[in-house]
């Protein structure tokens, strides 16, 4: 029943026993909901005054599944309900109206990323990859764009890289990956029930598996490392086009990271790379 109710009212009403430390929390919400959304567990917790734990038993409370999908759920009804994005557009907009809307959009996303992504996870990542066997990329649907990004820019560095946006073909590889391999899962909502499955399939090859997605989602906890991206984009209105900016961002961050890792052999791989593609550049005016 609460998982149909609206959070804000439900946080409000006598429908649900609140703790001391509940009622806390729902008066940092309900106050501005907008600012939760983007904020880390430790962050609302601290703001609080409680535990950790503590805001995820109040999540539970309220009909989510954790933390992450409270946000989700949070940022949906507000967007729905005018509060966040009042900037959606509509067909009076015009093309200056546009390019502000949506570049705000970005720049608050990648403004809360910052926030989320945690450097020690992003390093232990950077860890595995650098000293694995092969390392492997999967995404559908909008992250399979996410997946490609990565496998151009870790081929570079003169690993084995691949990347894989078919569920068969997903699955046919993750039935035959070895311990010292990496295998990494691109989902924004961490929801994709065929993603899941794939990734409980390389957990029992015993790989390292790495999720850029939602901390706390179905698919995070199949993963030994996650890096933590969410967005309060609401997929249900539109194309999840911030979402893909922000996971394209981790990888860009992940493959710096290798990169630093790898050292000289990186550079000596790139130098030669810029040294070939010169060549096929034209002098045409």
């Amino acid at each position: 029943m609460h998982a149909k109710a609206s959070l804000l009212q439900l946080m409000q009403s006598d429908a649900v026993r609140l703790s001391k430390s509940d009622k806390k929390l729902s008066a940092i919400i309900v106050a501005d909901p907008e600012s939760v959304i983007h904020q880390p567990i430790a962050v609302l917790a601290a703001s609080a005054e409680v535990s950790e734990p503590t805001v995820n038993r109040f999540c539970h409370k309220m009909g989510c599944d954790g933390y992450p999908d409270f946000k989700l759920r949070l940022a949906q009804e507000i967007s729905t309900s005018g509060q966040l994005f009042v900037e959606n557009l509509t067909q009076d907009d015009d093309s200056s109206m546009v390019i502000k809307r949506i570049m705000t959009s970005i720049q608050s996303s990648i403004q809360a990323l910052a926030s989320s992504i945690n450097p020690k996870e992003l390093d232990k990542a950077a860890e595995r990859i650098a000293n694995c066997k092969t390392v492997n990329f999967f995404g559908m649907g909008a992250s399979s764009s996410v997946a490609l990004d990565a496998q151009h820019k870790f081929f570079r560095f003169g690993m084995p890289v691949s990347s894989h946006t078919d569920f068969i073909n997903q699955r046919m590889l993750c039935s035959m990956l070895e311990t010292d391999d990496v295998a990494v899962f691109i989902s924004y909502t961490g929801r994709t029930d065929a993603l899941i499955v794939n990734a409980e399939i390389a957990k029992e090859r015993g790989v390292t598996l790495i999720g850029i997605t939602s901390d706390g989602s179905p698919l995070s906890r199949q993963c030994d490392i996650v890096l933590d991206a969410v967005t309060a984009e609401d997929t249900d209105l539109f194309t999840p086009m911030t979402s893909r900016i922000i996971h394209l961002a981790v990888i860009d961050m992940l493959a710096t990271s290798v990169a630093l890792k790898l050292g000289s052999t990186v550079e000596d791989n790139i130098k030669s790379i810029k040294k070939n593609l010169a060549y096929t550049r034209t002098d045409r005016l």
